[in-house]
């Protein structure tokens, strides 16, 4: 349950259009205490909108030294991660081969990578594999089946 604090920061970000809340969340964050409020607030900021249009800012909110990074995920996603292979194939469309070197947003699913982020065959399907320990985040929100990677 997030404080009075860190619910004032949260009620002011709601206040702003979708693409302005993660620059906001970014230059406020140092005033949310609670890690957990922080990491959830994150999961679900980057499901409202996430991009990698804008993926520095995000990479430096995924990378802040806070505890509970779990808390980025969902009790039932984190259920799903726990049971994730060591060896996680993953999918993404790309406009340049590249793009599959510094992308940190995957899909587990070819047919949604191809149905939903090719944009109808113009975007390429490149696949990739990835150690479970290189994966930070798994989220099922939106049926996408997406994983969140360091790079």
């Amino acid at each position: 349950m997030a404080n009075a604090n860190d619910r004032a920061v949260i009620e002011d970000m709601m206040k702003l259009p979708e693409q302005l809340m993660a620059e906001y969340f970014s230059r406020n964050a140092h005033r949310i205490l609670d890690d957990a409020v922080y990491w959830n607030v994150l999961g679900t900021l980057w499901k409202l909108g996430g991009t990698v249009v804008q993926q520095d800012l995000w990479l430096s909110m995924f990378n802040a030294n806070r505890k509970q990074r779990h808390k980025i995920m969902k009790k039932r996603e984190r259920r799903a991660w726990r049971r994730l292979p060591k060896q996680i194939k993953a999918y993404r469309a790309v406009n340049h081969n590249d793009e599959a070197n510094t992308a940190i947003s995957w899909t587990l699913s070819r047919d949604t990578a191809e149905r939903v982020f090719s944009e109808n065959g113009k975007r390429a399907i490149v696949s990739k594999i990835f150690c479970k320990d290189k994966v930070f985040a798994y989220f099922d929100r939106r049926k996408e089946s997406e994983i969140l990677v360091r790079l």
